[in-house]
């Protein structure tokens, strides 16, 4: 087991047509020791996780299911919400070279030393990191990744998406039982790494269960391979209270990789605070209006009611205290986007005092956001659609239920604001829309788009909901100023579905890659969005 440096290396020789050996002698260090502690390995394993692969994999993907939206003014900040994705977007190496190797290491180490804890967190993070690669690619190099044991494969094989479901519901199988062992030399927190969960194995073994219920129900469009029962019992032996949820602690006061980077290096260091200078252009600048409809708007009906989680993610306008966001693609030129019902928002509010800030507006923007890699609310939302589909309706409406309380309770709403919002929910007909299926997922989903608010998970639920407006609502539309070099501007049901693989793995593995253009990547469903 080589040190991370060395470890680098290695990963960057799947994608460079060098010598392992080359890369070994180049980074010798009598002086340092080749070898550490799973112990010591598992920070960086939850922290790449995190911050190499998670933010990677949400960065533009934030542009493309409208949860942020750009003021259009210079730059290219705009390409993802309006879907120009390229070779250039990096998750594939980031989570190869940066963030994998950690959790290998982990898995190895704690085989070595007789620890089957870190192999259990080990194989738990590498299912979730693999499973985030899938989700966004589809076809993917598994099983001639690095090891950690033999030299790698410079012109690595990519398993088919089914293989690699099939790869990461074993990980997590054997995660579960590493878990479970009744003899384990090293605790988990030994040294301090385990940053999420300070050593409490039960709650690892339900984070694995929670992914395990996450990658089972993504499969709703494969018929027989749905299986309802399954996800239900996985939820069961997941998370089942609040202060359970895989997460990542940002701190105060310490270096800037060190705070959320929604806050701060996300590309929010401005030289001015004037939202109406043009030197004020963030990645984001405002919440959409799409999102605000979430917030402001129920499912089915479109009738309007205020959710109280609106004022702890987001900030109002200062121009006259509502909260307005822009359309995605349009900027804020064109002023607010849709309404909830579908109809075009004040377009003469083209002020940037009309909008609440994206950064350091709330709950998931502030300096000590965590970043969630799964949550209890998810799980409950995730067990509310495998009920429904199993026309359990009475169960999917107990699941559905806690499924949004414990988001309100997560971001602070109180007991009272959370039974108001409760009861006007059942006056609006929610029982009798959960005894059709859309308008029962059109609940699910957009409390789901709530509550994984800033997750790439979002894309996962809008591409197997087709983007539905019948689920998301009427607002739900294609971005302005469209890419149309890959997109048809006369096809309104025509969404972005995949991503496009580096440049390195196309460049030196085109074989494994095969077609890379946008037009054939970003256009075609992944096997799980294929009927």
């Amino acid at each position: 087991m080589k040190n991370k440096i060395i470890i680098a290396s290695l990963i960057s020789g799947m994608f460079l047509s060098t010598s392992c050996k080359k890369y070994l002698d180049v980074n010798k260090d009598p002086n340092n020791p080749t070898k550490i502690s799973a112990a010591s390995r598992l920070v960086g394993a939850i922290t790449t996780s995190n911050g190499a692969a998670l933010w990677r994999g949400i960065r533009e993907v934030s542009g493309l299911v409208q949860y942020g939206t750009t003021k259009l003014l210079t730059g290219t900040n705009r390409n993802a919400e309006q879907w120009r994705f390229t070779a250039s977007y990096f998750l594939w190496q980031n989570a190869y070279v940066y963030t994998m190797p950690n959790c290998v290491d982990v898995i190895n180490l704690g085989e070595e030393e007789g620890s089957p804890y870190f192999v259990g967190a080990g194989k738990t993070l590498l299912a979730m990191n693999f499973g985030l690669l899938t989700d966004q690619y589809g076809s993917i190099v598994v099983d001639d990744y690095y090891n950690g044991k033999t030299q790698l494969n410079l012109l690595p094989k990519m398993q088919t998406q089914q293989e690699v479901y099939q790869r990461i519901d074993k990980l997590l199988d054997e995660a579960i039982v590493a878990f479970s062992s009744t003899t384990n030399a090293t605790g988990l927190n030994a040294n301090g790494g385990d940053i999420m969960f300070q050593g409490d194995v039960s709650k690892w073994k339900r984070f694995a269960w929670a992914l395990k219920a996450r990658y089972l129900n993504h499969l709703s469009k494969k018929g027989a391979l749905y299986n309802s029962a399954k996800i239900i019992e996985a939820c069961n032996n997941a998370f089942n209270a609040d202060g359970m949820d895989a997460q990542f602690p940002y701190l105060s006061g310490g270096i800037q990789t060190d705070e959320n980077p929604w806050y701060s290096w996300g590309g929010f260091v401005l030289t001015t605070t004037d939202p109406n200078n043009s030197l004020y252009d963030p990645r984001y600048f405002a919440w959409s209006q799409f999102f605000v409809n979430m917030l402001s708007s129920f499912p089915v009906t479109n009738t309007t009611f205020q959710d109280p989680r609106i004022s702890r993610i987001m900030q109002p306008a200062a121009s006259d205290g509502q909260y307005r966001g822009l359309r995605a693609g349009a900027g804020l030129a064109g002023g607010q986007g849709l309404l909830p019902n579908g109809q075009p928002g004040d377009a003469t509010k083209t002020d940037g005092n009309d909008y609440g800030r994206f950064s350091n507006s709330g709950f998931y923007t502030k300096q000590t956001s965590p970043i969630p890699f799964i949550t209890y609310s998810e799980v409950k939302l995730i067990e509310a659609e495998a009920r429904l589909r199993a026309n359990d309706v009475a169960g999917a409406l107990a699941a559905y239920e806690e499924g949004i309380k414990a988001n309100m309770r997560k971001l602070g709403v109180t007991t009272a604001e959370i039974n108001t919002y409760w009861t006007a929910q059942l006056a609006d007909g929610l029982v009798a829309h959960f005894g059709n299926l859309t308008q029962g997922l059109s609940h699910i989903m957009r409390q789901k788009y709530i509550t994984l608010c800033l997750n790439p998970e979002t894309w996962v639920d809008m591409r197997r909901s087709d983007f539905s407006q019948a689920i998301y609502g009427p607002s739900l539309v294609r971005p302005v100023n469209l890419n149309t070099v890959v997109f048809d501007a006369n096809n309104a049901s025509q969404w972005i579905r995949g991503m496009v693989y580096e440049s390195n793995e196309q460049t030196r593995n085109p074989q494994a890659v095969g077609d890379n253009s946008e037009k054939y990547r970003l256009l075609t469903p992944l096997w799980w969005d294929t009927n």
